[in-house]
């Protein structure tokens, strides 16, 4: 019953990161082109995918629920993004958060169905 709500709580919290205007994001240079900032936005939209996930597993088709979480995760990332230019006066919309959001949306469910299939050989 926790991780039904343990999803919409994280996603409160990263809304409430998203939309804080004390909190810019960190422009310095992690690995090439790639900065913190985009870093920090693909692990967050992968612990969303992966909470997702966890509250709406479904043992029969677990591919129909990945397709549903993906665009899900992926869409609230984006209008985050441009809840960000909307709402605040000194953050702006970013294709590459917004890139970033989707990437780690896609990144979480495949890490969760990486351990699922590990954990069933393991079993077995």
């Amino acid at each position: 019953m926790f991780l039904k709500w343990l999803w919409l709580i994280f996603l409160i919290i990263l809304g409430f990161l998203s939309l804080n205007p004390w909190l810019l994001p960190d422009p310095e240079q992690a690995v090439g082109f790639i900065t913190w900032d985009l870093l920090d936005h693909a692990a967050a939209y992968s612990l969303l995918s992966v909470l997702m996930m966890l509250a709406f597993r479904q043992q029969e088709r677990p591919w129909v629920m990945a397709s549903i979480v993906i665009p899900v995760s992926s869409l609230i990332g984006v209008l985050l993004e441009y809840c960000q230019y909307w709402f605040t006066s000194n953050r702006q919309f970013s294709f590459f958060d917004a890139a970033a959001n989707v990437c780690g949306a896609a990144l979480g469910v495949i890490v969760f169905w990486g351990v699922l299939v590990y954990r069933k050989r393991s079993v077995t």
